[in-house]
């Protein structure tokens, strides 16, 4: 019985204690609402953690923004040699098998839709066709006819080779040489258009692997990496900036429900927050058995 009282004190003390730190640790995140009386609102309400979320997520994120992953940590992971090398590796394999897989119209419809492939087609092969009879109308048709047919009577010999001389090779090579210009003139972008538009619809259905050697990725590559290597040189900064891992950290816990991010924290604190509990507990143990003494 004697026991029993001078166990009484410390007892209740612990109890209390135990109590009271387990509230105040409920009260972090409970109630979840404000608990209204007419338009009254009761102290402490809604929890510590949902009143001050917003603050909570503006101070995560600068803590994260600013201390944790700063601008130099950002720099340092783009500038690494295994980030290098997982965008090379990644842009190279999407082009081997864009070029394995996709055909030329393939590649351009992903720019441009059906009607505007149709009018970019037929703009290519007018292009082609004009280019081609610009370097025909350069070449002095004449000429050659005068030149090849003087080459091949001489080699002939023989009597012919006395009697057709150059003379007689240039006036009938001068008027073939006109029809030829003249019917090139007028016909010859209808054929040539023809031509060219048979094997640009040949050409725009084959797989790019058989346009482009798969063994050309090294170069490919290469290139991907000099790229990728100026770029951070010259525009590294502007990337840090737009990051903004404070405002990405802000935005996603102000995103995050309340329960959520209750149980992210727990999940961290769980056991240093019983031992708050706990220690409640011996702290109220303490405290009575001192008042026994006092």
């Amino acid at each position: 019985m004697e026991l029993l009282k001078f166990l009484g004190a410390p007892l209740i003390g612990a109890l209390i204690g135990y109590c009271t730190n387990y509230i105040a640790v409920k009260m972090l995140f409970r109630p979840l609402k404000p608990v209204k009386f007419g338009k009254a609102t009761m102290p402490f309400t809604p929890g510590i953690i949902p009143k001050r979320k917003p603050a909570l997520a503006k101070a995560i994120g600068n803590m994260v923004g600013n201390s944790l992953i700063g601008e130099e940590e950002i720099k340092g992971i783009l500038t690494s040699d295994n980030m290098k090398e997982a965008v090379v590796s990644s842009i190279s394999g999407a082009i081997e098998n864009t070029i394995k897989e996709k055909s030329i119209k393939d590649m351009v419809s992903f720019v441009v839709d059906e009607h505007g492939y149709t009018d970019k087609k037929a703009a290519a092969v007018d292009y082609i066709s004009n280019k081609i009879i610009e370097g025909v109308k350069d070449i002095d048709i004449a000429g050659i006819i005068m030149q090849e047919g003087t080459t091949a009577i001489k080699g002939m010999g023989g009597m012919l080779a006395m009697f057709v001389n150059e003379a007689m090779i240039a006036s009938i090579a001068e008027p073939i040489g006109a029809k030829v210009d003249e019917y090139i003139l007028i016909n010859g972008k209808d054929l040539i258009q023809s031509k060219v538009q048979g094997e640009v619809t040949n050409l725009e259905e084959k797989p790019l692997s058989e346009l482009v050697s798969l063994e050309d990725t090294n170069g490919i590559s290469t290139v991907i990496r000099e790229i990728y290597e100026k770029m951070l040189d010259e525009e590294i900064g502007n990337i840090v900036n737009a990051f903004d891992i404070c405002a990405v950290v802000e935005k996603k816990i102000n995103d995050m429900d309340i329960m959520d991010l209750e149980q992210l924290i727990m999940s961290v604190m769980k056991s240093e927050l019983s031992a708050i509990v706990n220690l409640g507990a011996l702290i109220g143990f303490v405290l009575g058995l001192l008042n026994l003494f006092i």
